[in-house]
């Protein structure tokens, strides 16, 4: 980060104050992702595990967590968090210590992660509106996805190839929606559990 052009990267707001240049702010954010991967730490995991938990369920205090997980079921969910929201506060604490350049997410991370889903995320459910927010449409179709997901991990195993086309035209006859089929196939491609092979004619299942 240290070359001819950092003498540049503060210029004067309005107000007076310095701030930092858009360039240099360009510049450090391609470098953070290239020279940055953290992974989260021990103590960052507890802490999104217990969090999972009470999201999931906010009638389960902090004391009778492990004791009462069995009977979960029996609770009623603010909201239907999911999997996939877990996800998203995990890849956004991986990025508030990207901005740090730091090579594990800290505690604080997620706290901050936690807090920021919790605005958005809890505030919308709460307005009566998830439109927008990742991971959430409506229930029917939430549940819809996780089925469609589920089902392509347990129908095609791991080391075979299947057509694109041919799975969505299998699903399409179980009456799901293109759309949402496409958009589970997309899902497990970037979390890693297929791979488009043949100029992505053929997806392989890697995991």
């Amino acid at each position: 980060m240290n070359d001819d052009g950092d003498e540049n990267m503060l210029i004067d707001s309005n107000d007076g104050n310095k701030e930092l240049s858009l360039d240099f702010l360009k510049r450090y954010i391609a470098y953070a992702r290239a020279v940055c991967g953290p992974r989260i730490s021990e103590t960052a995991s507890e802490l999104l595990l217990n969090q999972y938990v009470k999201l999931r369920n906010p009638q389960i205090d902090q004391n009778s967590q492990q004791q009462n997980w069995k009977g979960r079921k029996h609770g009623q969910s603010t909201i239907p968090v999911t999997v996939r929201q877990l996800e998203a506060i995990i890849r956004l604490s991986e990025s508030l210590a990207k901005m740090e350049l730091l090579p594990f997410t800290e505690k604080r991370h997620v706290e901050e992660a936690i807090r920021l889903f919790k605005v958005s995320t809890i505030a919308a459910a709460q307005s009566g509106s998830l439109s927008g927010v990742e991971g959430f449409t409506s229930r029917e179709d939430q549940e819809s996805f996780d089925r469609v997901e589920k089902q392509l991990k347990r129908r095609f195993q791991v080391g075979t190839y299947v057509s694109e086309h041919l799975i969505i035209d299998e699903f399409s006859k179980q009456s799901y929606p293109e759309a949402l089929v496409r958009r589970a196939i997309d899902f497990c491609v970037r979390r890693g559990d297929f791979q488009y092979r043949m100029q992505r004619k053929l997806l392989y299942r890697v995991k």
